[in-house]
């Protein structure tokens, strides 16, 4: 049976992969791009059902115990965050549609395990800076986060690179300019 195919971009932190994202979603490629559910209330800039579906960690809670993710997380020990099972697999795939998705490297290797029937639908791209780019590019925006905080991220994106090494398809410099990461990411999706 045809299926349609996922690009997972996967990222460390201050890789820039919201620009690409939202790059990918402006040149109006015929791929969906599944909306993420978050229990955190929506940004003044933010439309709920355009940027993200933004319901209560009660709802969240209930979808997790159903088993209706694809992946979530819970964000700074607050806030869920995560993709549902049908809004990818069932709704897209299936209907031989393609789909471009953030996933953190973390639920690759749980959905490697789990759902290993998957794995001929989906390519998987992960988006890389170094450690000291990592730092330079947190302390330009928050000038007062601590050096716990940001010795955290650190090793947080030091273990993902290490996953990611071993896990995913496609290792890109996201140290290049946007405009670059987005000609590499479309030259992988043709």
């Amino acid at each position: 049976m045809n299926k349609g195919h996922i690009y997972f971009i996967m990222w460390v932190s201050w890789a820039w992969k919201w620009t690409l994202i939202n790059s990918l979603k402006k040149l109006n490629l015929n791929f969906h791009i599944p909306l993420s559910y978050k229990s955190r209330d929506k940004r003044e800039f933010e439309v709920d059902w355009i940027d993200a579906y933004f319901i209560s960690t009660e709802e969240f809670d209930s979808w997790i115990e159903n088993g209706e993710y694809l992946e979530y997380a819970i964000v700074h020990w607050i806030d869920y965050y995560g993709t549902k099972y049908d809004d990818v697999i069932l709704n897209w795939i299936n209907k031989w549609k393609n789909v471009i998705k953030e996933l953190d490297v973390l639920w690759l290797k749980r959905l490697m395990k789990d759902k290993p029937e998957f794995s001929e639908y989906y390519s998987t791209i992960f988006l890389n800076i170094p450690v000291d780019h990592l730092r330079e590019r947190i302390t330009k925006r928050w000038e007062n986060i601590s050096e716990e905080e940001l010795k955290r991220r650190e090793n947080s994106a030091i273990m993902e690179e290490r996953e990611a090494r071993l896990l995913c398809d496609y290792m890109l410099d996201a140290t290049q300019s946007p405009e670059k990461v987005l000609r590499e990411v479309l030259d992988i999706i043709n």
